[in-house]
């Protein structure tokens, strides 16, 4: 844990100096990770005419969250696009937290980003597997606090999801589910992050509001808009004080589930605190997130998560408050 915040704070530092930043995990990436580099492949003989893209998770680990990922791989489409590559997705061969030792976990919640198959990229000609590169690294970037705030980095990434990202069958039917019992048209949308957030307070990341914080912001939106609230959080301690606060006024998806009893020793995802595999918890987490979208007035922290919703659900939020409270140190 230790390592990992000294290595938070060096990057924090770093990246005060993008240039230098750059040049120094390129260096660090040639002598410790040269797997990570960018590479030309050639497998087969197959799309001579083609440059195939195979987009991979940023690194293999086991505790990038699901919408993390989700975010690299929108820069990494948008780099296959001005480049004119044919952008592939494989986080099968190239494994996430959520591996089920079977599949492309991309293609289990997405649609995939091309027509090819697995077995048609890997037997074709030019194929570059994304990574990192000494320069020219992705020129179109999704910083989360950019997406809140800026119209054009908006604009950008809600084309590229409705261009490359349609759900899978059984995510667009929870998702029409839970919209429809809870009348989602007639909430206010709620989000904040707790638990590991709160407690490590993870250099770098968006610093989360407290409970005190977020109802005075949300009882002018009920003043203003006269709705129930719809939350969204994994923290059963702030669930339960917005449930004292607003009572049957608290709506939360069906299937809900939160994080109780969390000490604070280590990031969720390697806690054991988390009832269900990686992969289910996904498609949970990424279920409420969509119909979250659908909300017409948002309330929110910066997350990651909150993002993807934020881009997702752009053209028909009518009213939203953004917590923009600076980064961790």
């Amino acid at each position: 844990m230790l390592r990992e915040k000294c290595k938070l704070k060096i990057k924090l530092i770093l990246r005060k100096y993008p240039q230098i930043f750059d040049f120094f995990r390129y260096l660090y990436t040639c002598i410790f990770k040269r797997s990570r580099l960018e590479q030309k492949k050639k497998y087969g003989n197959k799309n001579q005419n083609d440059v195939i893209y195979l987009i991979r998770p940023t690194s293999e680990d086991s505790v990038q969250g699901l919408l993390s990922l989700f975010s690299q791989t929108m820069e990494k489409i948008a780099y296959a696009e001005e480049n004119k590559y044919i952008p592939y997705v494989d986080f099968k061969n190239y494994r996430t937290q959520y591996y089920n030792g079977r599949d492309n976990i991309w293609e289990q919640l997405f649609s995939q980003t091309s027509n090819l198959t697995e077995k048609e990229v890997y037997n074709s000609k030019n194929v570059i597997l994304s990574g990192i590169r000494f320069k020219d690294q992705y020129k179109t970037k999704f910083v989360a606090r950019d997406v809140f705030f800026s119209e054009n980095v908006t604009n950008k990434l809600n084309k590229l999801i409705n261009k490359y990202v349609n759900f899978n069958k059984e995510i667009e039917q929870m998702v029409s589910k839970e919209v429809r019992d809870l009348k989602i048209e007639e909430c206010i949308g709620v989000y904040v992050r707790g638990t590991d957030y709160v407690k490590l307070k993870p250099p770098g990341e968006y610093v989360q509001p407290d409970v005190g914080q977020m109802i005075p912001v949300i009882e002018k939106f009920r003043e203003k808009h006269n709705k129930k609230i719809f939350l969204v959080t994994e923290d059963y301690d702030i669930y339960m004080q917005f449930k004292k606060k607003y009572g049957e006024d608290i709506k939360i998806v069906s299937y809900d589930k939160f994080i109780k009893n969390y000490e604070g020793k280590d990031y969720i995802s390697k806690s054991n605190v988390l009832s269900g595999t990686p992969y289910d918890n996904a498609i949970d987490y990424l279920v409420k997130m969509i119909v979250l979208s659908k909300c017409k007035y948002l309330v929110t922290s910066i997350t990651m998560g909150s993002m993807f919703t934020y881009a997702l659900g752009y053209n028909s939020f009518e009213d939203k408050y953004v917590f923009d409270l600076g980064v961790y140190q």
